[in-house]
């Protein structure tokens, strides 16, 4: 198998690893956080009603939600592309580029 086609396939394998394991930690950090309320539902539950308890996780996941909500909004501010580094080689690479056509036209007008 040519290495070109062997690099693709070691990147599909990996993405496709990193996407399955992505996947699984979302599950288990969800099945975690559903113990996690349970688990403050039935502390505040034990000292407060049960009215209570509901009303403060649901802030809670309110609030952690308006957050989020906020963070995703893209910024207001205008954004200037960056404009990337010219490589100072480049300048020199094409005067001597232009040097040499500028040459090869010189000499074909010399033979006419």
């Amino acid at each position: 198998m040519p290495l070109m086609l062997q690099s693709l396939q070691y990147t599909v394998q990996s993405a496709a690893k990193r996407a399955a394991l992505s996947t699984l930690a979302g599950l288990m950090i969800v099945v975690g956080l559903g113990f996690l309320t349970t688990a403050l539902f039935i502390l505040i539950a034990s000292t407060h009603s049960a009215l209570f308890a509901t009303s403060v996780i649901g802030g809670i996941y309110f609030g952690v939600g308006l957050i989020l909500l906020a963070i995703s909004m893209p910024s207001r501010r205008r954004r200037i592309p960056h404009t990337p580094a010219i490589d100072p080689t480049a300048a020199v690479i094409a005067q001597v580029t232009e040097g040499f056509i500028t040459g090869l036209h010189a000499g074909r007008a010399t033979r006419r």
